[in-house]
């Protein structure tokens, strides 16, 4: 990748990150999306890049910090989310090839459907759902996550439904996207898509990363959280509206 490439590339993982930081989700739409419609890299190697740099956030954000798990949640959408995501990878090579705008019109679809889903707040049930109903979101997070490592929105959804604590669901989520993050990569490892070009890339990402998480923190824009999940939506919606008018263009 040429070196404007790459630091076209670090802004978009900058922009992600801050808006993951000030809107609590995102991160991984956010990144796929401009750098899919900015033509800087395949889908399939900004995949392996979010995974490495969510498995890092993941990491460092439930460091020491543990307390708040429900291990049967975790265990069961972490069981049928491999299953998916195996599937996942497996249709993202089977697109990757001659069908590489049906890849790139899904890909728009699925982050317009999450847009919508991530603007929603979900009123709380007053009895937790049952374990099939764990089982079929993580299995649905667990393709999003193998296809195109974003795997948050369906999970998202439905974890805000549960009569839960906000700690006990931030902390799941955080353990099975980890959880989700590492799977994939030991897939995508296994495979032989992990190269040293790719690791140099995670590596000098993750300054940036930190840098920006950072900043959302310390400097976050002068606006209601209603307002920042709006620019949000409006920002995901019109990338994945623009990948799927040029998919249907290409087709």
């Amino acid at each position: 990748m040429e070196v404007s490439a790459t630091l076209l590339l670090l802004g978009w993982v900058a922009l992600a990150t801050y808006a993951q930081t000030v809107t609590g989700f995102a991160f991984g739409l956010i990144l796929m999306a401009g750098v899919v419609l900015s033509g800087l890299a395949p889908v399939s190697l900004v995949a392996i890049l979010i995974s490495i740099l969510s498995l890092f956030n993941c990491s460092l954000a439930l460091y020491r910090n543990l307390g708040n798990l429900d291990w049967e949640i975790i265990v069961f959408c972490s069981l049928s989310g491999f299953a998916t995501l195996i599937f996942g990878v497996w249709t993202l090579e089977l697109l990757s090839g001659s069908y590489v705008h049906w890849l790139q019109l899904i890909l728009g679809l699925a982050i317009i459907i999450s847009s919508l889903m991530l603007i929603v707040n979900p009123l709380p049930t007053k009895t937790r759902s049952g374990r099939l109903s764990f089982l079929f979101f993580g299995g649905l997070s667990g393709f999003m996550g193998g296809m195109f490592s974003t795997s948050g929105p369906p999970l998202v959804f439905h974890f805000y439904r549960q009569p839960l604590t906000l700690a006990v669901i931030r902390d799941c989520l955080l353990l099975i996207f980890a959880i989700n993050s590492l799977q994939r990569l030991i897939i995508v490892g296994v495979q032989g898509q992990l190269n040293l070009n790719i690791l140099g890339l995670a590596a000098t990402a993750v300054p940036i990363v930190m840098l920006f998480t950072w900043l959302g923190r310390r400097y976050p824009p002068p606006l209601s959280e209603r307002s920042l999940r709006r620019v949000a939506f409006l920002l995901l919606f019109a990338s994945g509206l623009s990948l799927c008018v040029s998919a249907l263009l290409k087709a």
